[in-house]
């Protein structure tokens, strides 16, 4: 039997929370690794490149996004030694960056080293929940921090002075346990994917199988992707990610209508749609095939979907499939960093840890929800709920698809 209507309902309330500003708080993270050679201080310093797009006049101005970034930087990054502030020694400078992607190098000059600080105001102002990860190699150690709206700064030790004290495994994995629930729990597209899942499922048991496929699908592609076996597309799947929203909302919704099989052609006509202005701002065919494909995808699973006696079985592998999309663009972010091996098995595990804590609190706080909306609401807003549930999703992942192909 389907999930009470109360469930679903409860779903919109918790949508509506963060779905009234979809771009002001999706998820936005950059990256920034130092590098302490005698006085001088080297930095390169990665985003997205959507991200950049954030910044006033960026799509006016005619300018190369990168020499935007570049420029913007100029003023948002300083870095204070022994109480005085280094003199900028390169100018912030565009490097060749792999695709979706802008990377920043630029350095500093320093009259000594001792509680070095490194401040970074660049997206804080223009976004509350952009995170901004740094890595800082001095001496032979490396120090990682976050740096958050509210915390912008960070002092760190130097290596061989009294309190040094370099990150070991198990520091790297407590915090990449937190890094992984931040990242989750301000990644509304994520978020969005997993209240799908949930308004899909046929009851608890389902509800646990699908989010079980989804967490298997994304630990193996985030893993593949870290560790360097798979590098996909960033741009493509950032949009698959929207993509996959819309594809288990229409199926949400279009299976309650008993309308499945005549809803899944129109995704393929908005992918077909979509695929003169991705050419045209892209001049990509990977981008072209990739949303091409998708629609074929999603007429073909539909329909398959519409006409089978049994679909969880189905809808399980699908939803695995999805989970490695999502678990590529989990690991956008930590491909811009370097790691030891070590490290990096400390890393993988916790962040993989930080996401199902993240996705488990979400889960929770939808039931307590759902409890007091079965309580308090009578059946016909219930069902008014459900089908706006199915309406606010497939309006924000056809956002996400589209902006993020073409944006």
């Amino acid at each position: 039997m389907r999930f009470a209507a109360p469930f679903r309902f409860a779903l919109i309330l918790v949508l509506a929370v963060f779905s009234t500003s979809v771009n002001a708080h999706d998820r936005s993270e950059s990256f920034s690794e130092w590098t302490w050679r005698g006085d001088q201080v080297n930095y390169t310093f990665s985003v997205l490149q959507r991200e950049v797009t954030r910044i006033p006049g960026s799509q006016e101005s005619g300018i190369a996004l990168g020499d935007q970034l570049a420029k913007y930087l100029g003023s948002q990054i300083t870095v204070i030694t022994a109480g005085q502030t280094c003199i900028v020694d390169k100018e912030p400078v565009a490097l060749r960056s792999r695709e979706g992607f802008l990377h920043i190098e630029g350095s500093f000059r320093c009259t000594g080293i001792e509680a070095p600080t490194i401040t970074i105001d660049s997206f804080f102002d223009l976004l509350a929940t952009h995170t901004h990860y740094v890595k800082v190699r001095m001496q032979g150690q490396v120090e990682e921090f976050l740096l958050t709206r509210d915390r912008r700064s960070q002092t760190f030790t130097v290596p061989g002075t009294v309190g040094e004290q370099s990150m070991g495994g198990w520091q790297v994995f407590s915090q990449y346990i937190e890094i992984g629930a931040k990242h989750i729990l301000a990644g509304a597209d994520h978020l969005a994917f997993l209240f799908g899942l949930i308004l899909l499922a046929r009851g608890w048991k389902e509800m646990a199988w699908l989010i079980t496929g989804f967490t298997l699908g994304h630990s193996i592609s985030l893993a593949l992707a870290v560790l360097g076996f798979a590098q996909p597309n960033s741009v493509m799947v950032e949009a698959l990610i929207g993509f996959t929203i819309v594809l288990v909302a229409i199926e949400a919704g279009g299976e309650r209508s008993g309308q499945l099989s005549h809803i899944a052609p129109w995704i393929l006509v908005l992918c077909l749609l979509m695929s003169v202005p991705v050419w045209w701002v892209n001049l990509q065919w990977e981008l072209v095939l990739g949303t091409l494909g998708a629609g074929l995808f999603a007429l073909c699973y539909l329909r398959l979907v519409a006409g089978a006696n049994h679909p969880g079985a189905f809808r399980l592998l699908v939803t695995s499939l999805f989970g490695v999309i999502h678990g590529f663009g989990f690991a956008g972010g930590l491909l811009e960093t370097d790691f030891s091996a070590t490290d990096m098995a400390f890393v993988l595990l916790g962040f993989n840890l930080g996401v199902e804590l993240g996705q488990l609190i979400v889960l929770i706080a939808v039931i307590a929800l759902m409890l007091v909306v079965r309580r308090f609401t009578s059946m016909q807003w219930q069902q008014r709920g459900a089908n706006a549930t199915v309406t606010v999703l497939s309006g924000m992942g056809t956002f996400w698809f589209v902006s993020r192909l073409i944006g």
